[in-house]
């Protein structure tokens, strides 16, 4: 039996494919859920972070719906 994923990978899958999804700068994610422009910059370089913040970020990346733009 494999191992399984490590946390901080699944997280940094996730916030991963969100920004894909939503065409999302790393900086603008971690500016809107965290207050943190350099958040994803950090997380790609290795740095995990606190569970409540991990937690922050997922409750955001969930509950985001992109603003219509205008004609």
């Amino acid at each position: 039996m494999a191992d399984p994923k490590p946390l901080h990978d699944t997280f940094e899958s996730e916030v991963e494919a969100f920004l894909v999804r939503h065409g999302m700068a790393a900086s603008r994610l971690g500016a809107l859920a965290v207050g943190d422009t350099r958040f994803v910059a950090n997380l790609r370089r290795g740095r995990s972070p606190r569970l409540a913040t991990a937690d922050r970020v997922r409750e955001f990346m969930r509950d985001y719906r992109p603003k219509k733009k205008s004609a």
